[in-house]
């Protein structure tokens, strides 16, 4: 496979309840794919060990890569396609959830319009984070990376603080079992209308769901229908792409109402599937 990318940046940004287990036909190590070494990451970067998503339209997926994730971003829909990252036990701490407003991303050529957290408010939506903000409690400057705008989806709350929510849980305990610790190597992302799916300018009236406090529809952030994510869960300290008791974990997730009460498995997905509905490749996995 081959992995286009337009541009890449490299920049550092410096209490939950326990899941329900899911049912026992979901074990551990039932997987909704297998590993596929497939060369190199384009960048040394531990968030790209599984390499970088692509789809037809390479243009509009900006490499970025921070200390603390990976990301893909759309210049044109002013959100990340994807977001990638790596979580290990240590990566869970003692630290507060930041308090603070979510930011910009500076990082982001200077031409672009750079969403602010204040974009989103008033829209019915959450931030949605990507990589989950409780991933990174280890110290309160990582805690903080989690804020920036290109690590935000928007979500219904029903999504966000639902089933979402009860994988990242899922995510957590897998991470920190005592009996069984693992790594996780995740790659999450929107699927986006084909009104949104354009890969060119944004213009008025066309039909893309999106929320904004401008009335400049290029300073407006698409909202995805559905979101997903794959989890690559490997013994603790193994390197990826050598983990013989590797298995995959992957959800697809629609961003509506009334699903807060749904269990995470109900949107369980293989990896095939998750390609299908967002068009990207996702490189080392099938």
């Amino acid at each position: 496979m081959k992995h286009a990318i337009a541009s890449v940046v490299v920049a550092v940004f410096a209490a939950c309840a326990a899941p329900t287990a899911p049912p026992d036909s979901m074990g551990d190590d039932d997987s909704d794919g297998v590993l596929s070494p497939d060369g190199d990451p384009p960048v040394d970067s531990p968030h790209l060990a599984l390499g970088t998503p692509s789809d037809t339209t390479p243009l509009d997926d900006y490499l970025i890569v921070h200390e603390q994730f990976a990301a893909g971003y759309s210049q044109f829909l002013n959100a990340s396609n994807w977001v990638s990252w790596r979580t290990r036990a240590d990566d869970f701490g003692p630290v507060d959830r930041y308090e603070g407003p979510f930011y910009s991303d500076t990082t982001l050529p200077p031409t672009w319009f750079h969403p602010e957290g204040f974009d989103m408010n008033g829209s019915g939506y959450d931030r949605g984070h990507m990589l989950r903000s409780e991933e990174r409690t280890s110290t309160t400057d990582v805690n903080i990376a989690t804020f920036v705008m290109t690590n935000v989806l928007p979500q219904r709350a029903d999504l966000n603080r639902g089933p979402w929510f009860d994988f990242e849980l899922y995510v957590q305990h897998q991470v920190e079992s005592s009996t069984r610790p693992r790594d996780a190597y995740v790659i999450a992302g929107a699927v986006w209308s084909i009104e949104c799916a354009t890969h060119a300018q944004r213009v008025a009236g066309d039909g893309c769901i999106d929320v904004g406090r401008s009335s400049d529809v290029t300073h407006h952030i698409a909202v995805p229908t559905a979101t997903w994510k794959v989890v690559l869960f490997v013994t603790a300290g193994t390197p990826p792409l050598e983990g013989h008791d590797a298995y995959i974990v992957g959800v697809l997730m629609p961003n509506e109402r009334g699903i807060n009460e749904a269990r995470w498995w109900k949107y369980r997905a293989t990896v095939a599937e998750i390609e299908a509905a967002s068009g990207y490749d996702l490189p080392s996995l099938e």
